[in-house]
């Protein structure tokens, strides 16, 4: 049997909000004994591996950033919301395609409103360890066996 499926509407939502719906579909198909459609099990995979913010804190943090930055449509702090930039730079990336254009305060203020709110897993820009080259490792083991050589 081919079903055709009509878009009724579309209604931009965060990833919180997708990964609930689709574990709701997720159960009720299993009370049903069938299983999520090809697309939808790989979102909702993908969805269960990145880690984000939770519905309700994702839901204040949609009402902060429209208070601070009325201007701001719904899609645009969805994205906001999805991609935690912790930086300017991040905010500037996200809106170099949009026609609305941000000024330095405003990127700013989106910048510190994530900053409350990123949870320490998610941080982009925390320092991370020199990772030593692997000639670095064959030099130090060459070092290490000339000495033993020596002895």
């Amino acid at each position: 049997m081919i079903y055709i499926l009509k878009t009724v509407s579309e209604v931009p939502v965060t990833f919180a909000k997708a990964k609930d719906i689709l574990q709701g579909k997720e159960k009720e198909r299993k009370n049903e004994e069938r299983e999520l459609g090809h697309e939808q099990h790989i979102t909702l995979e993908y969805l269960r591996s990145i880690p984000m913010l939770d519905k309700k804190v994702a839901e204040d943090i949609a009402k902060e950033l429209i208070e601070a930055i009325p201007t701001l449509k719904e899609h645009q702090v969805i994205m906001i919301i999805d991609t935690l930039p912790d930086c300017d730079e991040d905010v500037e990336l996200l809106f170099a395609k949009e026609r609305m254009k941000l000024d330095k305060e405003q990127i700013k203020k989106v910048a510190e409103i994530i900053k409350k709110v990123k949870p320490e897993m998610v941080v982009k820009k925390a320092k991370k360890k020199a990772v030593p080259k692997k000639d670095d490792k064959v030099e130090e083991v060459k070092a290490d066996e000339s000495k033993k050589d020596a002895e």
